[in-house]
């Protein structure tokens, strides 16, 4: 294995490539340790210490990391690791690293976000947003099932819909025809349900 290029993308961090392709993160400080320099071949045995000791660990804290200061889901985190420059063999490594202490948990996830958001927000805003943040059909079709049962006294979405026309500071009583047609038209592009908005304004 030759290294082709030490890459500087900052004044502590560099980006090494080896035989032409890129291989991983390091710290400027690693490299004078490690005597690196473009063209030496890197032996097998460093290169696996250096992913092993090195940017695996890293990998581990960086994940570590970004968990304790907000929940993630595992393709968030995926995403994140990926942007920070770990290759995919380290991600894959840290993800089932953090995963068997029970810290990733797209489910307890979605739950959460669901019940903190459901008096706000619509459930297709809500499902959007679920699904950009990668949570499964199978995961979102079950836990909105659990979220969205009938013990409450009132549904979820018709309580944020009631909030979504306060926050408007209008006397739905006094609009004219045409002004509440604007008003359902901006409930529905929220994600809305149109009965519901419609049980509401009637």
């Amino acid at each position: 294995m030759e290294i082709t290029q030490i890459e500087r993308i900052s004044k502590t961090k560099v980006r090494i490539f080896i035989d032409g392709a890129y291989a991983f993160p390091l710290y400027q400080k690693d490299v004078i340790r490690l005597q690196l320099e473009e063209g030496m071949e890197l032996p097998e045995k460093i290169y696996k210490e250096i992913c092993e000791k090195i940017i695996l660990y890293r990998a581990k804290q960086k994940a570590l990391a970004l968990l304790k200061t907000q929940d993630r889901t595992r393709v968030e985190l995926r995403r994140k690791l990926r942007v920070a420059g770990y290759p995919e063999e380290i991600v894959d490594q840290t993800i089932a690293y953090v995963d068997s202490y029970g810290y990733l948990d797209d489910e307890r996830y979605a739950s959460l976000y669901i019940r903190d958001r459901k008096h706000r927000k619509s459930k297709l805003a809500l499902k959007t947003e679920l699904n950009r943040k990668g949570i499964s059909k199978d995961i979102l079709d079950s836990v909105f099932e659990a979220e969205y049962q009938e013990e409450e006294s009132e549904d979820p979405e018709i309580i944020a819909i009631k909030k979504a026309v306060a926050k408007k500071n209008v006397d739905t009583e006094q609009l004219t025809w045409e002004e509440k047609q604007k008003l359902i038209a901006s409930l529905y592009r929220k994600g809305f349900d149109l009965d519901k908005i419609n049980r509401i304004l009637s």
